[in-house]
C-alpha cells in the first residue's frame, strides 16, 4: 500500500508489542536524532487520535507505533480540547516551500484582504507553526486595529491553517495551566481583555527552555501563540514583542468562508503541512541563521521568521525587508533609552577622561547632553544617574568630591555591552564623535 506521494505505507495492528516488552509510552509526537518522526493525527475511520511514524524510507501509522524497539500510543487528550483540536488525517505532496509559502500567502490575501507585507509575514508565521520544535522562542502574532470583523476572519482561517490549532477564550493563567504538557499548541486567544498575569505567563511560554511549576510538577506549554484581544494596541510595549497585523478597514467585501470552505481548506492544507513538516524539520533543527544585523528585539522574531523557510536562502533574506521598518523605529527609540544613554555616557568619560576616572556628576553631564542632540529636553540629576549606574552593573566609589566610576577595560566593555544589546549597529563604538566632544 501507497502514501498519496507513493512511499510504502504499513498500518500497524493495535496491541503488536515491542521486541522489548517494555509499556508503550504516551506521546504527542517525537522528534528523533536519527531523523525518524512520529505525528499525532486523526484516525481517519472515527476521529480518535492515531500516530503517524515516519523512519526515513517507511510510514507507518497505527494506534500504537514502534520505533527501536519502543512502542507508542497517544498521549490522553480531553474530548472536549479533541473535538476542537486541528489534526491531520493523511499526507499529501507540499511542492517546494517556495511554492508551499506562496499558496500560504494566498489564502491569507484572497480570505483577508490584507496588504503584502501583513501577508507575507503570516505566511510565514503558519510554517513555522509546523516546525516549532526548531524554535528556541516561539513566535507570537498579535491581531491589532479597529476591523474587528476582519480580525475574527483571520483568526477562523489561522485555525484551519497552523499547526495544531486550539481556539481559545476566556483564559486565565491557571485555565492555562491546565492544558496539556508538551502538546506543542498554536494557542489561538481570543478574548477582549489578557491581563498582565497572563500576559506574563504568556511571554514565559514562548521560551522552549522554561518550565512552568503547577502543583507539584512541571509544566511544558511551549508552543506559538495568536492573541486577538482589545488589550493590544498598535505601539504598546507588550505587544511590540509580537509580530502585529494591524486591522483596519478597506471597505472591500470579503469571500465566502463558510463552513464547507474552512473544511476544505484544513484538510487539504493540513495533509500539505504534514508533508512540509517531514521535509524541512530536520533542517530548521540545524539552522543558523544570523540576525545579529537586527536590533536585539527583533533577533528572536528574525529567526522565527527564517526558520520558517530553511531551505531557501532567498526567503530569509526576505525577512530583512519585511521586519526594516519596524527595526528603524526600534533603533530610534533606543536611542533615547535610559540603558543606551547611561552606557553612551560612560564611553564619552572612557573617551574624554585621560585620570582614569570620571565623577558621576559628569557622566550626568554627558547622558543630558547626548539627549539634547537627540531632541530630548529632559534634566538629569547625578543622583538619579548614579543609582542608574548601579542597577546596571557599574560600581561607583566615592571620594571627597562626591561619586566616581573607574574606567577599567571592563567598564568599557560593560558599556558596549549596553549599546550593542539594545539595538545600536554592530560594531559600534559608543556615541558619534559630536557626542564624545560634548
Amino acid at each position: 500500500m501507497l502514501s498519496q506521494d507513493n512511499q510504502p505505507l504499513n498500518r500497524n495492528a493495535d496491541g503488536v508489542m515491542a521486541a522489548t516488552g517494555a509499556p508503550p509510552i504516551a506521546t504527542y509526537g517525537e522528534v528523533f536524532v536519527d531523523g525518524a518522526i512520529i505525528e499525532l493525527i486523526r484516525g481517519a475511520q472515527d476521529g480518535s487520535p492515531e500516530l503517524m511514524l515516519w523512519d526515513g524510507t517507511k510510514e507507518t501509522i497505527g494506534a500504537r507505533v514502534e520505533h527501536r524497539g519502543q512502542l507508542y500510543e497517544p498521549a490522553p487528550i480531553t474530548a472536549s480540547i479533541l473535538r476542537e483540536l486541528n489534526l491531520s488525517t493523511h499526507r499529501c505532496t507540499h511542492g517546494s516551500t517556495c511554492e508551499f509559502l506562496e499558496a500560504t500567502c494566498k489564502l491569507v490575501a484572497t480570505y483577508t484582504g490584507l496588504p503584502e507585507k501583513s501577508t507575507s509575514l503570516v505566511g510565514r508565521f503558519v510554517l513555522a507553526t509546523a516546525l516549532v520544535e526548531a524554535l528556541s522562542v516561539a513566535p507570537t502574532l498579535t491581531i491589532v486595529g479597529p476591523d474587528t470583523a476582519r480580525g475574527n476572519r483571520l483568526m477562523e482561517l489561522l485555525r484551519c491553517l497552523c499547526r495544531h490549532s486550539l481556539p481559545l477564550t476566556g483564559v486565565t493563567p491557571a485555565g492555562f495551566c491546565s492544558l496539556a504538557s508538551g502538546a506543542r499548541f498554536t494557542y489561538l486567544i481570543s478574548q477582549a481583555c489578557v491581563g498582565d498575569k497572563l500576559h506574563t505567563l504568556l511571554d514565559d511560554v514562548t521560551s522552549r527552555e522554561r518550565k512552568i511549576p503547577f502543583r507539584g510538577r512541571l509544566l511544558d506549554l511551549f508552543g506559538v501563540q495568536v492573541i486577538h484581544s482589545a488589550s493590544h494596541v498598535a505601539g504598546d510595549s507588550r505587544a511590540l514583542r509580537s509580530i502585529q497585523i494591524p486591522m483596519i478597514s478597506t471597505g472591500h467585501d470579503l469571500p465566502v468562508f463558510d463552513f464547507d470552505t474552512r473544511l476544505r481548506i484544513t484538510n487539504d492544507f493540513q495533509a500539505k503541512s504534514l508533508s512540509f513538516r517531514r521535509a524541512s524539520l530536520g533542517m530548521a533543527c540545524k539552522m543558523d541563521f544570523d540576525a545579529s544585523n537586527f536590533a536585539f528585539a527583533l533577533r528572536d522574531r528574525a529567526r522565527s521568521l527564517a526558520t520558517a523557510t530553511p531551505d531557501d536562502r532567498e526567503l530569509q533574506a526576505g525577512v530583512f525587508n519585511l521586519l526594516r521598518e519596524e527595526d528603524a523605529e526600534i533603533r530610534a527609540d533606543r536611542l533615547i533609552d535610559p540603558s543606551v544613554i547611561a552606557g553612551e555616557a560612560v564611553l564619552v568619560g572612557w573617551h574624554g577622561s585621560p585620570a582614569g576616572t570620571v565623577y558621576v556628576a559628569d557622566l550626568a553631564v554627558f547622558a543630558q547632553e547626548i539627549l539634547r542632540r537627540r531632541g530630548e529636553a529632559t534634566t538629569i540629576e547625578p543622583a538619579v544617574f548614579g543609582k542608574q549606574l548601579k542597577l546596571l552593573g557599574f560600581v561607583t566609589e566615592r571620594d571627597a568630591k562626591g561619586k566616581k566610576l573607574r574606567l577599567t577595560e571592563a567598564v568599557r566593555d560593560r558599556a558596549q555591552e549596553l549599546v550593542r544589546d539594545i539595538g545600536a549597529p554592530e560594531g559600534s563604538d559608543g556615541p558619534r564623535q559630536s557626542e564624545r566632544e560634548s
